[in-house]
C-alpha cells in the first residue's frame, strides 16, 4: 500500500462515524492528494484563532464562529456538515447557528433542520431569482406573506446533540417582532440588529413553535445555546458566485449578527460556466472581501477552489470544463497577493483529471457531472475539517492523527 494510499484512507475514519458503510472502492482512492490536504496562508498568519480555539476549553460560553458562503456546493450542506460536525466533536458545540427557509422559497433545503410556516408565503425569491416586489437578505432567501399577522413558525433540528435555547429571527428591518408566543408562552424579543430579533428559551430543545407579527420578509433563523464550542454558520445559494452576494443590500452589515471569526468563500463553479473575465472574478473576490471586512474587521477569511467537473458538450457527451482551472488559478493568485489563505481543493481533490476518477469511483454526479454524491461531499468536508484543525490546533491535530495511524495499521 502506498503511502498516499495509507494517508487517505486514515481520513476516512472520520467519515466511519457519519455513514452506515464505506465502499470498498474508498480504499482505492490514491488520486485524492492528502499529502497536500493543508491551507496555504500566503503571509497571513491565524495566531488570534488559535488562541479563540484554546479558550474554547477554559472560558464558559465562549464561541468560535465560522461563516462559510458559497454556491449550491455549500446550500446542500451535505459538505459543510461534515465539517460542523467533526469540528464541534474536537473543540464543542457552541449550536446550530444560521438556518434559511429555503424549502420555502421553493428551493432544495438540508435534512439536519426544518423551518415550517402554517401557510404558504405569497411571495418568496432566491439569491439568483430575485424580482423588484421581494429581495434576499442575509440568507439569500426570502419570503413574505400576503397579509402582516401572527404567522406559526416551527422549528426543528434533527440530531441527537442539536439543542438551542436562543432563536433571533432573521428579517427586513421591522419593530413589529418585538413579541411573540413561543410555545405558548409570551417572550420579550431583543432586537439584536434591524434584521434580527432574538427570543430565549427556559430551557434547551430541539423544536419550537413561535407566533410572531410577520412584517416584511423573512430570511430564517440563527440557533445558539449557552455551551462553549463551534458555531458553523453555512450560507449557501444554487447558482450563485461572488458577485452576487454583493447584490443583496447591506448583505455585509447583517453578518454581524454571526461575529465571525473565520469567514470561509467557496465559489469558482458557476463563474467557470460564466462570461465573466479573470480581472472580473478577481475584481468581485476583492469587493465581497473589502465589504466583509469592514463590517467584521476582526475576521479572518480563508478561500477555497473549486475542484475540476465537466460540461455537457451533446446530450450525453461530457468534456472536462478547462475553465475550472483558469479559476481556480485567479483565487490562488488573489490570495498569493493580498496574503489571504487558500485551501486549495482542485489539487486535493486529484487536480487535472480528477473529474473522470470521482465519476469513476462514484464520488462525482453521473446526473450533471458538476455536483458531488453525497459521499462526495462528505469526503470533501472531512478533508476541509481536518485541514482547518491542523492549522488551528496543531498539537492536536498530531495526536489525532497519530491515533488514526495506529489504527489504519492494526
Amino acid at each position: 500500500m502506498s503511502s498516499t494510499t495509507h494517508l487517505h484512507i486514515s481520513f476516512f475514519i472520520a467519515l466511519l462515524t457519519l455513514l452506515p458503510c464505506i465502499d470498498s472502492k474508498a480504499q482505492e482512492l490514491d488520486f485524492i492528494r492528502t499529502d497536500i490536504n493543508s491551507i496555504e496562508m500566503n503571509g497571513d498568519n491565524w495566531n488570534c484563532l488559535e488562541n479563540k480555539i484554546d479558550s474554547l476549553t477554559l472560558t464558559a460560553k465562549t464561541k468560535f464562529n465560522i461563516l462559510h458562503i458559497g454556491d449550491s456546493h455549500i446550500q446542500a450542506d451535505y459538505l459543510t456538515e461534515v465539517t460542523r460536525r467533526l469540528l464541534q466533536q474536537q473543540f464543542g458545540n457552541g449550536g446550530r447557528g444560521c438556518i434559511a427557509a429555503l424549502k420555502l422559497a421553493g428551493t432544495n433545503q438540508p435534512s439536519n433542520y426544518t423551518l415550517n410556516a402554517d401557510v404558504a408565503p405569497s411571495r418568496k425569491c432566491r439569491l439568483t431569482k430575485s424580482g423588484p416586489d421581494i429581495q434576499p437578505g442575509l440568507t439569500g432567501i426570502g419570503i413574505s406573506f400576503k397579509v402582516p399577522q401572527k404567522r406559526s413558525l416551527t422549528v426543528t433540528l434533527h440530531g441527537d446533540d442539536s439543542l438551542f435555547n436562543h432563536i433571533a429571527l432573521l428579517h427586513s428591518p421591522s419593530a413589529k417582532y418585538a413579541t411573540a408566543s413561543v410555545d405558548e408562552t409570551l417572550c420579550q424579543g431583543t432586537r439584536l440588529s434591524d434584521y434580527a430579533t432574538r427570543y430565549d428559551l427556559p430551557d434547551g430543545v430541539q423544536s419550537t413553535t413561535i407566533q410572531v407579527d410577520i412584517d416584511g420578509t423573512l430570511y430564517g433563523a440563527y440557533l445558539t445555546n449557552d455551551q462553549s464550542g463551534v458555531i458553523y454558520n453555512a450560507i449557501g445559494n444554487n447558482g450563485a458566485c461572488y458577485s452576487d452576494y454583493l447584490k443583496i443590500e447591506n448583505f455585509a452589515r447583517q453578518t454581524e449578527l454571526l461575529s465571525p471569526d473565520l469567514i470561509i468563500l467557496s465559489f469558482g463553479t458557476n463563474e467557470a460556466f460564466g462570461r465573466s473575465s479573470d480581472r472580473e472574478i478577481y475584481a468581485n473576490i476583492d469587493k465581497l472581501i473589502a465589504t466583509l471586512k469592514e463590517a467584521n474587521p476582526k475576521a479572518k477569511f480563508l478561500l477555497t477552489t473549486p475542484m475540476e467537473c465537466q460540461r455537457r458538450i451533446k446530450r450525453s457527451r461530457y468534456a472536462i470544463n478547462r475553465r475550472i482551472a483558469g479559476v481556480r488559478n485567479v483565487i490562488m493568485k488573489y490570495g498569493a497577493e493580498k496574503h489571504v489563505p487558500v485551501w486549495d481543493l482542485y489539487e486535493i481533490a486529484g487536480g487535472e483529471g480528477a473529474s473522470r476518477l470521482w465519476l469513476k469511483n462514484g464520488l462525482l454526479s453521473s446526473r450533471d457531472h458538476v455536483h458531488c454524491q453525497i459521499i462526495g461531499y462528505e469526503l470533501q468536508g472531512s478533508l476541509l475539517a481536518d485541514a482547518l484543525i491542523r492549522q488551528l490546533n496543531p498539537a492536536t491535530h498530531n495526536q489525532v492523527s497519530t491515533l488514526v495511524s495506529e489504527a489504519t495499521s492494526n
